[in-house]
Protein backbone atom coordinates (compact mmCIF):
# COMPACT_ATOMS: atom_id res chain seq x y z
CA UNK A 1 0.00 0.00 0.00
CA UNK A 2 1.48 3.57 -0.87
CA UNK A 3 -1.28 5.89 -0.32
CA UNK A 4 -4.92 6.19 1.79
CA UNK A 5 -7.79 5.21 0.42
CA UNK A 6 -9.85 7.94 1.68
CA UNK A 7 -8.54 9.46 -1.20
CA UNK A 8 -10.41 7.97 -3.58
CA UNK A 9 -13.71 8.20 -2.49
CA UNK A 10 -15.79 10.34 -4.60
CA UNK A 11 -17.48 13.31 -2.06
CA UNK A 12 -18.82 15.09 -5.14
CA UNK A 13 -22.11 14.20 -4.38
CA UNK A 14 -22.41 14.25 -0.62
CA UNK A 15 -24.62 15.98 1.20
CA UNK A 16 -23.07 19.61 2.25
CA UNK A 17 -22.48 19.76 5.91
CA UNK A 18 -25.28 22.91 5.75
CA UNK A 19 -27.89 21.38 4.57
CA UNK A 20 -27.42 18.47 7.02
CA UNK A 21 -27.93 20.42 10.09
CA UNK A 22 -29.97 22.58 8.65
CA UNK A 23 -32.40 19.53 8.51
CA UNK A 24 -30.85 18.50 12.22
CA UNK A 25 -32.23 21.49 13.63
CA UNK A 26 -35.58 21.46 11.96
CA UNK A 27 -36.35 18.18 13.00
CA UNK A 28 -34.62 17.67 16.73
CA UNK A 29 -36.44 19.11 19.33
CA UNK A 30 -33.71 18.53 22.10
CA UNK A 31 -30.77 20.44 19.36
CA UNK A 32 -32.88 23.75 19.54
CA UNK A 33 -33.46 23.10 22.88
CA UNK A 34 -29.79 23.00 23.34
CA UNK A 35 -28.73 25.97 20.76
CA UNK A 36 -31.55 28.11 22.86
CA UNK A 37 -29.59 27.21 25.93
CA UNK A 38 -25.94 28.07 24.11
CA UNK A 39 -26.83 31.30 23.28
CA UNK A 40 -28.02 32.37 26.81
CA UNK A 41 -24.56 33.00 28.52
CA UNK A 42 -24.78 31.43 32.35
CA UNK A 43 -22.37 28.81 34.49
CA UNK A 44 -22.04 25.46 33.85
CA UNK A 45 -20.59 21.96 34.46
CA UNK A 46 -19.61 19.83 31.46
CA UNK A 47 -19.23 16.00 31.86
CA UNK A 48 -17.57 13.79 29.13
CA UNK A 49 -16.22 10.78 28.42
CA UNK A 50 -12.67 10.30 29.11
CA UNK A 51 -11.42 8.83 25.80
CA UNK A 52 -10.78 10.81 22.93
CA UNK A 53 -13.72 10.94 21.61
CA UNK A 54 -15.40 12.38 25.20
CA UNK A 55 -12.16 14.55 25.36
CA UNK A 56 -12.96 16.01 22.41
CA UNK A 57 -16.86 16.57 22.34
CA UNK A 58 -16.11 18.01 25.86
CA UNK A 59 -13.51 20.80 24.67
CA UNK A 60 -15.27 21.68 21.26
CA UNK A 61 -18.10 21.99 23.71
CA UNK A 62 -16.07 24.13 26.28
CA UNK A 63 -14.52 26.51 23.73
CA UNK A 64 -18.10 26.82 22.26
CA UNK A 65 -19.38 28.32 25.74
CA UNK A 66 -16.20 30.42 26.45
CA UNK A 67 -16.86 32.52 23.21
CA UNK A 68 -20.71 32.67 24.14
CA UNK A 69 -19.80 33.68 27.33
CA UNK A 70 -19.92 30.98 29.45
CA UNK A 71 -18.52 30.36 32.71
CA UNK A 72 -17.71 26.45 32.64
CA UNK A 73 -15.92 23.69 34.86
CA UNK A 74 -14.73 20.48 32.32
CA UNK A 75 -14.55 17.15 33.87
CA UNK A 76 -14.16 14.06 32.35
CA UNK A 77 -14.43 11.44 36.11
CA UNK A 78 -13.61 8.05 35.60
CA UNK A 79 -15.96 5.39 34.15
CA UNK A 80 -18.45 5.79 31.37
CA UNK A 81 -21.88 6.16 32.99
CA UNK A 82 -22.12 9.71 35.60
CA UNK A 83 -22.56 8.26 39.74
CA UNK A 84 -24.41 10.47 41.74
CA UNK A 85 -21.27 10.95 43.97
CA UNK A 86 -19.33 12.31 41.23
CA UNK A 87 -22.30 14.68 40.45
CA UNK A 88 -22.22 15.72 44.25
CA UNK A 89 -17.92 16.39 44.00
CA UNK A 90 -18.56 18.72 40.71
CA UNK A 91 -21.07 20.57 43.01
CA UNK A 92 -19.48 21.36 45.71
CA UNK A 93 -16.19 22.61 43.48
CA UNK A 94 -18.54 25.15 41.42
CA UNK A 95 -21.63 25.16 43.78
CA UNK A 96 -22.75 28.29 41.36
CA UNK A 97 -23.07 26.22 38.55
CA UNK A 98 -26.52 26.19 36.70
CA UNK A 99 -27.13 23.44 34.60
CA UNK A 100 -24.69 20.14 33.28
CA UNK A 101 -23.74 19.51 29.35
CA UNK A 102 -22.84 15.78 29.16
CA UNK A 103 -21.10 14.46 26.59
CA UNK A 104 -20.16 11.13 24.66
CA UNK A 105 -21.32 9.51 28.10
CA UNK A 106 -24.25 7.29 26.73
CA UNK A 107 -28.40 8.35 26.34
CA UNK A 108 -29.97 6.78 29.45
CA UNK A 109 -33.06 7.36 31.72
CA UNK A 110 -30.41 6.46 34.09
CA UNK A 111 -28.76 9.71 34.11
CA UNK A 112 -32.01 11.71 34.68
CA UNK A 113 -31.21 11.69 38.51
CA UNK A 114 -28.73 14.31 37.24
CA UNK A 115 -32.04 17.00 36.53
CA UNK A 116 -33.16 16.80 40.11
CA UNK A 117 -30.67 18.85 40.48
CA UNK A 118 -29.85 20.98 37.40
CA UNK A 119 -31.07 21.10 33.74
CA UNK A 120 -28.68 18.59 31.86
CA UNK A 121 -28.71 18.50 27.98
CA UNK A 122 -26.88 15.32 26.68
CA UNK A 123 -24.98 15.34 23.11
CA UNK A 124 -24.54 11.59 22.76
CA UNK A 125 -24.42 9.31 19.14
CA UNK A 126 -24.42 6.00 21.40
CA UNK A 127 -27.59 3.61 20.45
CA UNK A 128 -30.23 4.67 23.82
CA UNK A 129 -31.85 1.25 25.25
CA UNK A 130 -34.40 3.48 27.21
CA UNK A 131 -33.97 7.43 26.60
CA UNK A 132 -33.96 9.68 28.95
CA UNK A 133 -37.18 11.00 30.20
CA UNK A 134 -36.31 14.56 32.23
CA UNK A 135 -32.72 14.85 30.40
CA UNK A 136 -32.66 17.37 27.14
CA UNK A 137 -31.14 15.03 24.55
CA UNK A 138 -29.63 15.29 21.23
CA UNK A 139 -28.46 12.13 19.58
CA UNK A 140 -29.08 10.64 15.93
CA UNK A 141 -28.73 7.72 16.44
CA UNK A 142 -30.82 7.24 19.95
CA UNK A 143 -33.26 5.07 18.42
CA UNK A 144 -31.04 3.10 15.63
CA UNK A 145 -27.46 3.13 15.47
CA UNK A 146 -25.75 5.89 13.59
CA UNK A 147 -21.89 5.15 13.32
CA UNK A 148 -20.47 9.01 13.97
CA UNK A 149 -18.75 10.19 16.97
CA UNK A 150 -19.56 12.62 19.95
CA UNK A 151 -17.00 15.16 18.72
CA UNK A 152 -18.46 15.94 15.13
CA UNK A 153 -22.08 16.27 17.40
CA UNK A 154 -20.58 18.94 19.27
CA UNK A 155 -19.10 20.28 16.14
CA UNK A 156 -21.76 20.59 14.10
CA UNK A 157 -23.53 22.55 17.46
CA UNK A 158 -20.70 24.92 17.12
CA UNK A 159 -21.27 25.68 14.04
CA UNK A 160 -25.06 26.44 13.96
CA UNK A 161 -23.75 28.36 17.13
CA UNK A 162 -20.90 30.59 15.29
CA UNK A 163 -17.79 29.68 17.25
CA UNK A 164 -16.73 26.76 15.39
CA UNK A 165 -12.94 27.79 14.01
CA UNK A 166 -10.79 25.36 12.27
CA UNK A 167 -8.85 23.73 15.35
CA UNK A 168 -12.52 22.96 16.39
CA UNK A 169 -12.17 20.67 13.18
CA UNK A 170 -9.24 19.26 14.05
CA UNK A 171 -11.21 18.28 17.31
CA UNK A 172 -13.71 16.28 15.82
CA UNK A 173 -11.01 14.42 14.17
CA UNK A 174 -9.34 12.96 16.99
CA UNK A 175 -12.98 12.08 18.20
CA UNK A 176 -14.26 10.64 15.08
CA UNK A 177 -10.97 8.36 14.82
CA UNK A 178 -10.76 7.56 18.23
CA UNK A 179 -14.06 6.19 17.77
CA UNK A 180 -13.41 4.38 14.72
CA UNK A 181 -15.63 6.38 12.08
CA UNK A 182 -12.86 7.18 10.12
CA UNK A 183 -10.01 5.21 8.72
CA UNK A 184 -8.25 7.11 6.15
CA UNK A 185 -5.78 4.24 5.25
CA UNK A 186 -8.76 1.56 4.86
CA UNK A 187 -10.87 4.41 3.26
CA UNK A 188 -13.86 4.48 5.82
CA UNK A 189 -15.74 7.46 6.69
CA UNK A 190 -18.92 6.86 7.76
CA UNK A 191 -22.08 7.80 6.03
CA UNK A 192 -23.37 10.97 8.60
CA UNK A 193 -19.84 11.91 8.64
CA UNK A 194 -19.27 12.92 5.04
CA UNK A 195 -20.66 16.00 5.18
CA UNK A 196 -18.20 17.08 7.84
CA UNK A 197 -15.44 15.31 6.13
CA UNK A 198 -16.13 17.20 2.76
CA UNK A 199 -16.12 20.36 4.09
CA UNK A 200 -13.81 21.05 7.06
CA UNK A 201 -10.76 18.12 6.77
CA UNK A 202 -10.40 16.44 3.61
CA UNK A 203 -8.53 19.39 1.73
CA UNK A 204 -7.15 21.56 4.85
CA UNK A 205 -5.73 17.89 6.37
CA UNK A 206 -4.86 16.15 3.71
CA UNK A 207 -1.16 16.22 5.39
CA UNK A 208 -3.16 14.01 8.84
CA UNK A 209 -4.48 11.45 6.35
CA UNK A 210 -1.47 10.46 3.69
CA UNK A 211 -0.34 7.56 4.11
CA UNK A 212 3.01 6.85 6.06
CA UNK A 213 4.80 3.53 6.71
CA UNK A 214 5.28 3.51 10.33
CA UNK A 215 4.33 1.08 13.00
CA UNK A 216 0.22 0.77 12.56
CA UNK A 217 -1.69 2.17 15.19
CA UNK A 218 -4.66 0.37 17.15
CA UNK A 219 -6.89 1.89 14.85
CA UNK A 220 -5.21 0.19 11.96
CA UNK A 221 -6.33 -3.15 12.55
CA UNK A 222 -7.80 -3.92 9.05
CA UNK A 223 -4.27 -3.36 7.53
CA UNK A 224 -1.37 -3.84 9.06
CA UNK A 225 1.10 -2.09 6.01
CA UNK A 226 1.44 1.56 7.82
CA UNK A 227 -0.65 4.22 9.23
CA UNK A 228 -1.72 8.03 8.58
CA UNK A 229 -0.83 10.99 11.43
CA UNK A 230 -4.39 11.46 12.60
CA UNK A 231 -4.70 7.53 13.69
CA UNK A 232 -0.98 8.06 15.07
CA UNK A 233 -2.43 10.97 17.04
CA UNK A 234 -5.37 9.44 18.37
CA UNK A 235 -3.57 6.48 19.71
CA UNK A 236 -1.38 9.10 21.88
CA UNK A 237 -4.33 10.74 23.22
CA UNK A 238 -6.17 7.37 23.65
CA UNK A 239 -2.93 5.66 25.49
CA UNK A 240 -2.25 8.62 27.60
CA UNK A 241 -5.47 9.38 28.60
CA UNK A 242 -6.78 6.22 29.56
CA UNK A 243 -8.56 5.19 26.63
CA UNK A 244 -11.89 5.57 28.78
CA UNK A 245 -10.69 2.55 30.02
CA UNK A 246 -8.97 3.14 33.11
CA UNK A 247 -5.48 2.28 32.14
CA UNK A 248 -3.40 5.28 34.10
CA UNK A 249 0.07 4.99 34.75
CA UNK A 250 0.26 6.84 38.28
CA UNK A 251 2.34 4.25 39.79
CA UNK A 252 5.01 3.67 37.41
CA UNK A 253 7.15 6.52 38.71
CA UNK A 254 6.87 10.15 40.64
CA UNK A 255 6.68 12.74 37.75
CA UNK A 256 3.10 10.53 37.52
CA UNK A 257 1.83 10.31 40.40
CA UNK A 258 -0.65 12.97 40.97
CA UNK A 259 -1.21 13.23 36.82
CA UNK A 260 -4.67 13.12 35.93
CA UNK A 261 -4.38 11.50 32.20
CA UNK A 262 -7.82 12.85 30.57
CA UNK A 263 -6.97 16.12 31.97
CA UNK A 264 -3.15 16.32 30.79
CA UNK A 265 -4.33 15.48 27.36
CA UNK A 266 -7.20 17.96 27.39
CA UNK A 267 -5.04 20.98 28.54
CA UNK A 268 -2.13 19.94 25.74
CA UNK A 269 -4.34 19.76 23.05
CA UNK A 270 -5.75 23.68 24.09
CA UNK A 271 -2.42 24.50 24.29
CA UNK A 272 -1.74 24.70 20.98
CA UNK A 273 -5.30 25.87 19.69
CA UNK A 274 -3.43 28.84 18.13
CA UNK A 275 -1.02 26.39 15.96
CA UNK A 276 -3.53 25.16 13.27
CA UNK A 277 -1.23 26.18 10.46
CA UNK A 278 1.77 24.41 12.18
CA UNK A 279 -0.69 21.22 12.73
CA UNK A 280 -1.39 21.35 8.91
CA UNK A 281 2.05 20.54 7.92
CA UNK A 282 3.01 17.86 11.10
CA UNK A 283 4.25 14.54 9.15
CA UNK A 284 4.94 12.41 11.90
CA UNK A 285 3.13 12.32 15.93
CA UNK A 286 6.71 13.32 17.01
CA UNK A 287 6.15 17.09 14.73
CA UNK A 288 2.54 17.01 16.15
CA UNK A 289 4.03 16.34 20.19
CA UNK A 290 6.91 19.10 19.58
CA UNK A 291 3.80 21.36 19.47
CA UNK A 292 2.71 20.88 22.51
CA UNK A 293 4.79 22.82 25.69
CA UNK A 294 7.40 21.27 27.39
CA UNK A 295 5.91 20.15 30.48
CA UNK A 296 2.83 18.50 29.17
CA UNK A 297 5.07 17.02 26.25
CA UNK A 298 7.37 15.45 28.69
CA UNK A 299 4.49 13.51 30.82
CA UNK A 300 2.56 12.49 27.73
CA UNK A 301 5.65 11.26 26.67
CA UNK A 302 6.47 9.32 29.66
CA UNK A 303 3.01 7.68 29.97
CA UNK A 304 3.67 7.10 25.71
CA UNK A 305 6.19 5.15 26.56
CA UNK A 306 4.79 2.80 29.12
CA UNK A 307 1.03 2.15 27.17
CA UNK A 308 3.64 1.01 24.39
CA UNK A 309 5.49 -1.45 26.92
CA UNK A 310 2.09 -2.53 27.69
CA UNK A 311 0.95 -3.05 24.43
CA UNK A 312 3.68 -5.66 23.61
CA UNK A 313 3.24 -7.88 26.53
CA UNK A 314 -0.57 -7.62 26.38
CA UNK A 315 -0.61 -8.62 22.57
CA UNK A 316 1.50 -12.61 23.35
CA UNK A 317 -1.37 -13.09 25.92
CA UNK A 318 -3.79 -12.89 24.28
CA UNK A 319 -3.01 -15.98 21.76
CA UNK A 320 -4.98 -18.19 23.87
CA UNK A 321 -8.28 -17.08 22.93
CA UNK A 322 -10.25 -20.12 20.99
CA UNK A 323 -13.08 -20.11 19.04
CA UNK A 324 -16.17 -21.00 20.87
CA UNK A 325 -19.36 -20.86 18.73
CA UNK A 326 -20.53 -19.80 15.35
CA UNK A 327 -23.78 -17.09 15.44
CA UNK A 328 -24.82 -17.29 11.78
CA UNK A 329 -21.82 -16.10 9.98
CA UNK A 330 -19.86 -14.89 13.16
CA UNK A 331 -17.09 -16.27 14.84
CA UNK A 332 -16.75 -15.98 18.63
CA UNK A 333 -13.85 -16.00 20.05
CA UNK A 334 -13.32 -15.97 24.04
CA UNK A 335 -10.30 -15.07 26.27
CA UNK A 336 -10.71 -15.69 29.98
CA UNK A 337 -7.79 -14.83 31.96
CA UNK A 338 -5.77 -12.61 34.08
CA UNK A 339 -5.67 -8.63 34.35
CA UNK A 340 -4.39 -7.67 30.79
CA UNK A 341 -2.75 -4.88 30.29
CA UNK A 342 -4.11 -3.00 27.65
CA UNK A 343 -7.19 -5.27 27.08
CA UNK A 344 -9.90 -3.96 25.15
CA UNK A 345 -7.54 -1.96 22.63
CA UNK A 346 -5.33 -5.43 22.28
CA UNK A 347 -8.24 -7.26 21.68
CA UNK A 348 -9.25 -5.17 18.64
CA UNK A 349 -6.27 -5.80 16.68
CA UNK A 350 -6.07 -9.54 17.99
CA UNK A 351 -9.77 -10.14 16.54
CA UNK A 352 -8.70 -9.24 12.85
CA UNK A 353 -5.61 -11.48 13.62
CA UNK A 354 -8.29 -14.58 14.39
CA UNK A 355 -10.72 -13.92 11.57
CA UNK A 356 -7.74 -13.93 9.47
CA UNK A 357 -6.33 -17.26 10.60
CA UNK A 358 -9.97 -18.73 10.84
CA UNK A 359 -10.85 -17.87 7.63
CA UNK A 360 -13.96 -16.15 8.79
CA UNK A 361 -16.51 -13.69 7.11
CA UNK A 362 -16.86 -11.64 10.54
CA UNK A 363 -15.74 -12.20 14.02
CA UNK A 364 -16.51 -11.05 17.65
CA UNK A 365 -14.23 -11.68 20.84
CA UNK A 366 -15.45 -11.84 24.44
CA UNK A 367 -12.58 -11.03 26.80
CA UNK A 368 -13.23 -11.28 30.17
CA UNK A 369 -10.57 -10.36 33.14
CA UNK A 370 -10.04 -10.83 36.32
CA UNK A 371 -8.39 -7.29 36.88
CA UNK A 372 -8.02 -7.61 40.87
CA UNK A 373 -10.46 -9.63 43.71
CA UNK A 374 -13.17 -6.66 43.20
CA UNK A 375 -12.63 -5.79 39.49
CA UNK A 376 -13.98 -8.41 36.59
CA UNK A 377 -13.67 -6.70 33.25
CA UNK A 378 -16.04 -7.92 30.11
CA UNK A 379 -14.41 -6.06 26.81
CA UNK A 380 -16.36 -6.89 23.45
CA UNK A 381 -15.21 -6.06 20.14
CA UNK A 382 -16.57 -7.56 16.45
CA UNK A 383 -15.52 -6.84 12.76
CA UNK A 384 -19.25 -6.17 12.14
CA UNK A 385 -22.51 -5.32 13.15
CA UNK A 386 -24.57 -8.65 13.36
CA UNK A 387 -24.18 -9.70 16.91
CA UNK A 388 -24.30 -6.40 18.69
CA UNK A 389 -21.53 -5.72 21.07
CA UNK A 390 -23.34 -3.20 23.19
CA UNK A 391 -26.36 -5.42 23.52
CA UNK A 392 -24.33 -8.11 24.89
CA UNK A 393 -22.83 -5.84 27.63
CA UNK A 394 -26.15 -4.49 28.69
CA UNK A 395 -27.69 -7.67 29.06
CA UNK A 396 -24.74 -8.58 31.34
CA UNK A 397 -25.09 -5.24 33.44
CA UNK A 398 -29.14 -5.59 33.70
CA UNK A 399 -29.09 -9.60 34.79
CA UNK A 400 -25.89 -8.88 36.88
CA UNK A 401 -28.23 -6.01 38.92
CA UNK A 402 -30.76 -8.29 38.95
CA UNK A 403 -28.86 -11.14 40.51
CA UNK A 404 -27.55 -8.85 43.13
CA UNK A 405 -29.21 -5.88 43.73
CA UNK A 406 -26.90 -4.72 46.54
CA UNK A 407 -24.00 -3.98 43.96
CA UNK A 408 -26.16 -2.36 40.89
CA UNK A 409 -24.17 1.15 41.44
CA UNK A 410 -20.94 -0.63 40.70
CA UNK A 411 -21.84 -3.08 37.58
CA UNK A 412 -22.01 -1.12 34.69
CA UNK A 413 -22.26 -2.03 30.72
CA UNK A 414 -23.10 -0.79 27.31
CA UNK A 415 -21.63 0.28 24.35
CA UNK A 416 -21.72 0.18 20.21
CA UNK A 417 -22.51 -2.75 17.60
CA UNK A 418 -18.53 -3.66 17.56
CA UNK A 419 -17.28 -2.21 20.74
CA UNK A 420 -18.59 -2.34 24.28
CA UNK A 421 -17.26 -3.17 27.94
CA UNK A 422 -19.03 -3.98 31.10
CA UNK A 423 -17.34 -3.93 34.67
CA UNK A 424 -18.11 -4.98 38.09
CA UNK A 425 -16.00 -3.53 40.40
CA UNK A 426 -16.61 -4.88 43.58
CA UNK A 427 -16.11 -8.33 45.57
CA UNK A 428 -19.04 -9.36 46.29
CA UNK A 429 -19.88 -10.27 42.70
CA UNK A 430 -17.04 -12.73 41.79
CA UNK A 431 -14.79 -13.75 38.57
CA UNK A 432 -16.22 -16.35 38.79
CA UNK A 433 -19.95 -15.01 39.09
CA UNK A 434 -19.71 -13.16 36.00
CA UNK A 435 -17.65 -15.64 34.03
CA UNK A 436 -21.21 -17.81 34.67
CA UNK A 437 -23.17 -15.03 33.41
CA UNK A 438 -21.05 -14.79 30.04
CA UNK A 439 -21.29 -18.22 29.31
CA UNK A 440 -25.01 -18.70 30.46
CA UNK A 441 -25.71 -15.48 27.82
CA UNK A 442 -23.64 -17.01 25.33
CA UNK A 443 -25.44 -20.38 25.59
CA UNK A 444 -28.83 -18.83 25.21
CA UNK A 445 -27.86 -17.24 21.74
CA UNK A 446 -26.57 -20.44 20.86
CA UNK A 447 -30.02 -21.74 21.61
CA UNK A 448 -31.81 -18.99 19.60
CA UNK A 449 -29.52 -18.84 16.49
CA UNK A 450 -30.09 -23.02 16.37
CA UNK A 451 -33.84 -22.62 16.78
CA UNK A 452 -33.72 -19.98 13.79
CA UNK A 453 -31.69 -21.87 11.69
CA UNK A 454 -34.43 -24.28 11.32
CA UNK A 455 -37.16 -21.89 11.13
CA UNK A 456 -39.16 -18.57 12.41
CA UNK A 457 -39.28 -17.32 15.78
CA UNK A 458 -41.91 -16.98 17.80
CA UNK A 459 -42.69 -13.65 19.13
CA UNK A 460 -40.89 -14.04 22.51
CA UNK A 461 -37.99 -15.33 21.18
CA UNK A 462 -37.70 -12.92 18.74
CA UNK A 463 -37.80 -9.91 21.76
CA UNK A 464 -35.20 -12.08 23.48
CA UNK A 465 -33.06 -12.42 20.52
CA UNK A 466 -32.95 -8.43 20.21
CA UNK A 467 -32.24 -8.14 24.21
CA UNK A 468 -28.96 -10.32 23.23
CA UNK A 469 -28.31 -8.15 19.75
CA UNK A 470 -29.07 -10.96 17.50
CA UNK A 471 -29.76 -8.19 14.75
CA UNK A 472 -29.29 -10.80 12.23
CA UNK A 473 -32.59 -12.74 13.11
CA UNK A 474 -35.86 -10.76 11.67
Amino acid sequence: MTESKIFDIDFSNVEEHAEQWSKLKETNEGLQKILEVVNKPGKAIIFSHDDPDGITSGLICKRMLIKKGWKVKHYMPEGFKIQPEQLDKALKEFPEAECVFMLDKGTSNADDFISDKLPCYVIDHHPGVTPPEKNTFFNPGAKSYVQCSGSVLAHGISVLAGTREEFDDLLALIGLKGDWAIEPVSGVCADFVRPFFKKYALDNFKNLFTFVKERPTMFDASQRDGTCVISLISEVIHGCGGGGFSYFYNDREPALKDVLHPDLCAKALEEIAGKIEEIKKVRSVNDFLSLIPANEQTLLKKIWNYFLEDWEKASSMLDSSARILKLEDTSIYLFVGPKVPLLPMIGSIKLFDLKAAGNDKLAQIIMVSAVSDCYTHVSVRATGPKVHSGMICHELQDSLRNRYPESKQVISGGGHPVAAECTVKTDKVTFLNVLTRVTEVLTEMDKLDKAYSNGPLNDEQKKRAKELGLDYIK
